[in-house]
């Protein structure tokens, strides 16, 4: 028994839209990666670290500013370079 052309075809749409057991295929989002939302959520943590690095030269900037300042108080430079 020779199979037609409409045959496979109509074969092939079956194999596509049905599993094994008759019941309809449906698609499984869970099975894929969503690699463009992965690499927005990396960005993201990368700016705010940046972010969070340049806040944290700041403080310590203002740190190191106090800190020498309560040294010149007890210690009062002398003239000339260290």
């Amino acid at each position: 028994m020779a199979t037609s052309y409409a045959d496979s075809a109509q074969a092939r749409e079956w194999d596509r839209r049905y599993d094994a057991w008759g019941r309809e295929k449906k698609s499984q989002p869970d099975e894929f990666h969503d690699y463009e939302a992965a690499e927005q959520i990396r960005t993201q943590a990368l700016a705010d670290r940046a972010t969070r690095a340049i806040e944290e030269r700041k403080s310590l900037k203002r740190r190191i500013g106090l800190a020498m300042a309560q040294m010149e108080m007890i210690c009062p430079p002398t003239g000339g370079a260290a």
